[in-house]
């Protein structure tokens, strides 16, 4: 079993010397972060937690040696927001941050999804099988789970509220050849703007399973415990207006879910079959 005691204290003293860092975190880059003396010595306990040889996907080559890749252990595990946010004087509880990062790097590299957000209403905890696909529901915090340090999400300004996706509907499906596919040259490209036509397998008895019109609002790229890939920008939202008590108004921007809808009880009972 691997020691990780190293990388997390390495970790745990990266982030303490991030206090003394400039004070303005925008012009901290990870770029700039990565040529800090101090970042050499997390990338020696990252080699000796995560050698190349069980964790290849770490590592790159520099100057001809194979080394852990600063964008990727910065950018890629979060690090290096947590490290701008310390800088900032933002509270960031590091024990967290630490643990996730230790994980980041000595966890197997997980597989690549496609995830499509479809609209539509569906119950709470649905979790249904189509073939290799699942129909699934997830609440706010099990979305923050897919990314690389949860702890973080709630302390990053502009980032995606998940409280937009609590309840939406996803299809999701592991696409380990996505790479190769897209660096092909198909007679047809499956890849362009609608999935529909990469995904009709599991997205034809969901289409038959209701009246009501069913569509892809938008596809994501996750790799769990990684690669979040979930935008803003990318979620069709409304405003919502709500009355309080004193007849004051108020807005609140929502997921717009469309018209498709069902019950617990019809989910149950008219569960798709896997396609073929």
């Amino acid at each position: 079993m691997e020691d990780t005691s190293h990388l997390r204290q390495a970790v745990l003293t990266w982030l303490e010397q991030a206090r003394a860092l400039p004070s303005m975190p925008q012009a901290i880059t990870d770029v700039a972060l990565a040529t800090q003396p101090e970042f050499g010595t997390v990338i020696n306990a990252v080699v000796e937690a995560a050698p190349k040889s069980e964790h290849r996907d770490l590592y790159g080559k520099t100057d001809g040696d194979w080394l852990p890749r600063s964008s990727l252990l910065l950018g890629g595990s979060g690090l290096g927001d947590a490290t701008r946010l310390v800088a900032q004087g933002a509270t960031v509880p590091v024990e967290e941050v630490a643990d996730s990062f230790v994980a980041f790097c000595t966890a197997p590299a997980p597989a690549v999804e496609d995830w499509l957000l479809l609209t539509g209403d569906l119950p709470e905890g649905t979790r249904i099988l189509l073939g290799r696909y699942t129909l699934q529901t997830f609440t706010a915090d099990e979305l923050r789970q897919l990314g690389p340090i949860p702890a973080l999400y709630d302390l990053q300004p502009g980032g995606l509220d998940l409280r937009l996706l609590a309840g939406a509907p996803f299809l999701h499906v592991p696409d380990p050849d996505r790479a190769s596919d897209r660096s092909g040259a198909p007679w047809f490209d499956f890849t362009g703007p609608r999935p529909e036509a990469r995904h009709w397998r599991a997205l034809l008895p969901l289409i038959l399973w209701s009246p009501e019109l069913l569509h892809v609002d938008a596809v994501f790229d996750v790799e769990r415990g990684r690669e979040f890939g979930l935008h803003q920008n990318h979620v069709p939202t409304t405003l919502q207006i709500y009355e309080d008590h004193d007849n004051r108004h108020e807005e609140v921007e929502v997921r717009e879910i469309g018209s498709f809808h069902t019950t617990r009880e019809n989910s149950r009972a008219c569960e798709p079959s896997a396609p073929p």
